[in-house]
């Protein structure tokens, strides 16, 4: 493993330098770099490869931290917490992902198979371009002798997303040669996997506009339908689209960005209060943290747990919004408060006891001395520390030694997904089947999978078979309470917030399905405020980049209260 990615370190570095067309949104050309006649396409395909969980990684920084699964501490309103420049690499990223499938497509045509995987892809590409931003260039974009690329409308760029999955599929389709010269880190060569993702996403693009089909031109309750009744979509683990990672820590580093972050000697970011809170105490479970048996997986309590304000803001008590009912449980409104540091996540004076220390949301305050007692993740999904021992802890600042030494992943697209997916579609498009047991079958595929993700080298005591028989009895239970839930609820909204909420949960590690999620439904609608009482109107969108805005006058007017074409709800968001 070491070795593959040692050579798509090399052949990335390639094609990077070697590259005539720009990859930033203004198109600068530079004539004196090397002729894209140079490229070699399997290079082209490395690069893209590698990209793409960079992009989706860049996309999180953003993602993660408005729907509070990481902390937001860049300011304590949204009018400051994020600029344009924190957006220039996630915008790179994307267009040098094109213009390598731009690469392939030129020099690539009877490479099939790297060619129809690359047209997938590409689509996943657009389509989040979409999510995140709204009208993008595309049309005139690639184009070197065009330095100014008009912005597509958000529906045309969908529209060239489903056109180019439908590329991808008729070529995998057919004979797609030999593979001998391939890098597969997807699937490993394995072309049904790749046309089972495409048909996916499909359903994932149908999904996420199921609000905007007179946009797009399509009945979509009409196209889930036939798309699920074909039957060939990502349902099993190991049809999973997600981006593996390595232990290698230099020259290259091919650990998971967030263990890089994390496990170093700085402390890293910090959790979101609510993700913790969610995943804990949320469910009214009292002393019992691990009620949900991914919670000993998703996080690592470093060190002794803080008491009373010890990291809290220097002369802030709970701000009196925190109180509102609105931000309370969803399972429990009356008795389970919202998260905040200097108080417990039940409103007592102390951290509980077993408990985790994260961050609220828009706090931008100094950081306290808390390197080695603030939580981090842990095992899943960044390849962290873990032991089944709910009270252990100890810091993981040791220079990256700790834990699966970062070989986790970056999950885009998992069968878990696609079950809730299926339930939403089933719940507020008609279409056929039980919504209830699609959530039952997503939140089992999750705690699946969260809970067998290799141990790695780093995690030297193996589950027992007293552990297995101990999360194999915490999935039942656990299963059976949201069973009893949704029973209890009286209205299509409140399942579907369930849900959400579930899926929410399930999606650690990935900030643009429940950014999407959140903006299409407004769950959760329980999200912990900012700290401040008027945090001004919430990122509808993303912004659009420092290098776009500074150097492209097609740019549109750069505000985050804009909507991206499929966002017909046009919720009030926190």
């Amino acid at each position: 493993m070491k070795n593959i990615y040692y050579k798509l370190f090399i052949f990335s570095t390639i094609l990077f330098f070697s590259s005539c067309e720009t990859i930033d949104l203004d198109q600068t050309r530079d004539d004196s770099q090397a002729s894209p006649d140079l490229y070699n396409p399997y290079f082209a395909f490395n690069y893209i490869q590698l990209e793409l969980a960079d992009f989706v990684d860049s996309g999180n920084s953003f993602t993660q931290a408005v729907t509070r699964q990481m902390a937001m501490t860049g300011g304590d309103t949204y009018q400051n917490a994020f600029e344009p420049v924190n957006f220039d690499g996630n915008w790179t990223t994307a267009y040098g992902i094109l213009n390598a499938i731009k690469v392939v497509e030129a020099k690539a045509p009877n490479e099939k198979f790297i060619l129809g995987s690359s047209k997938v892809i590409k689509a996943y590409v657009l389509m989040s371009l979409v999510d995140l931003y709204g009208d993008v260039p595309l049309s005139e974009a690639l184009d070197p002798s065009i330095l100014n690329p008009k912005f597509d409308s958000g529906v045309d760029v969908y529209k060239k997303a489903i056109a180019s999955l439908d590329e991808g599929l008729a070529i995998l389709g057919g004979d797609t040669g030999p593979t001998t010269n391939v890098i597969d880190l997807y699937y490993n060569k394995d072309k049904a996997k790749w046309i089972t993702l495409a048909k996916t996403l499909k359903l994932k693009l149908y999904n996420t506009a199921r609000l905007a089909g007179s946009d797009l031109g399509v009945d979509i309750a009409q196209e889930i339908s036939a798309i699920i009744t074909a039957g060939d979509i990502i349902d099993t683990p190991t049809e999973d689209f997600a981006f593996k990672y390595g232990t290698n820590r230099n020259v290259p580093n091919s650990r998971h960005p967030l263990y890089n972050d994390q496990y170093e000697l700085g402390g890293g970011a910090y959790i979101g209060n609510y993700m913790i809170w969610a995943m804990t105490i949320e469910k009214g479970k009292g002393a019992d943290l691990f009620f949900d048996p991914r919670s000993l997986f998703y996080f690592w309590r470093q060190g002794p747990i803080p008491i009373n304000d010890t990291n809290a803001i220097p002369g802030r008590t709970r701000p009196t919004h925190y109180n509102n009912n609105e931000y309370n449980s969803f399972f429990d409104s009356d008795n389970i408060r919202t998260p905040y540091t200097i108080s417990n996540w039940i409103g007592t004076a102390t951290i509980p006891t077993g408990g985790y220390l994260g961050r609220d949301h828009g706090n931008s305050t100094g950081i306290p001395p808390d390197l080695d007692t603030r939580a981090v993740a842990g095992l899943y999904p960044i390849g962290g520390k873990f032991e089944y021992n709910t009270g252990k802890t100890g810091s993981v600042q040791h220079s990256g030694t700790d834990g699966a030494l970062g070989a986790g992943i970056m999950p885009m697209l998992l069968s878990s997904y696609v079950q809730f997916m299926k339930a939403e579609a089933i719940l507020k498009l008609g279409i056929s089947g039980n919504a209830k047991t699609e959530l039952l079958g997503a939140i089992e595929k999750s705690i699946d999978k969260v809970t067998t993700f290799p141990l790695g080298t780093g995690n030297n005591t193996p589950l027992t078979p007293t552990n297995l028989t101990n999360i194999a009895t915490k999935k039942a239970n656990y299963l059976t309470f949201i069973s009893t839930e949704y029973d209890a609820l009286v209205n299509d909204d409140q399942r579907l917030e369930l849900i959400m909420k579930e899926y929410y949960l399930a999606a650690w590690g990935n900030g643009i399905e429940v950014y999407n999620n959140y903006r299409r439904t407004g769950y959760p609608s329980n999200f912990q405020p900012t700290l401040e009482l008027n945090s001004g109107p919430f990122y509808n969108a993303a912004l659009y980049p420092a290098n776009a805005v500074s150097n492209n006058p097609n740019t549109p007017t750069n505000n985050r209260t804009r909507r991206v074409f499929w966002d017909k709800a046009a919720l009030d968001l926190h």
